[in-house]
């Protein structure tokens, strides 16, 4: 079974990295902003790593499911969210469970992380 990561929002920048002992992966790195819907499933499958999901949706909504391999084993998913100045969002889940956000205080920059959550491939 797929692992999957739903993300509802964001505003204006989120990255998603898996990482092991010896390596990160950047899963996806998505764009959006000016009050644009985001409704993105991103499902994470064994195999090969193929390189980084892209999502631009600065200026159009975003929607759709995306496939990402891995290779299998036990990594940690922390995700990075970045505005631009302005209004700031940031929501995403693994597996229907919503994965906490840690708030900086920034107006700009990194303004919300989370802490590593389990991702079993």
């Amino acid at each position: 079974m797929a692992n999957t990561i739903n993300v509802k929002q964001c505003d204006n920048e989120l990255i998603i990295l898996a990482y092991q002992g010896s390596a990160s992966f950047e899963l996806c790195r998505i764009l959006s902003g000016n009050y644009n819907s985001v409704n993105v499933n991103i499902n994470i499958y064994p195999g090969q790593f193929q390189g980084t999901l892209l999502l631009d949706g600065i200026n159009i909504g975003l929607n759709g499911n995306y496939n990402i391999a891995l290779a299998p084993g036990i990594y940690s998913l922390i995700g990075l969210c970045v505005d631009w100045g302005g209004p700031q969002a940031c929501a995403f889940s693994l597996n229907g469970v919503g994965v906490s956000m840690i708030t900086t205080g920034a107006s700009i920059g990194l303004f919300a992380y989370t802490a590593p959550v389990t991702l079993t491939v």
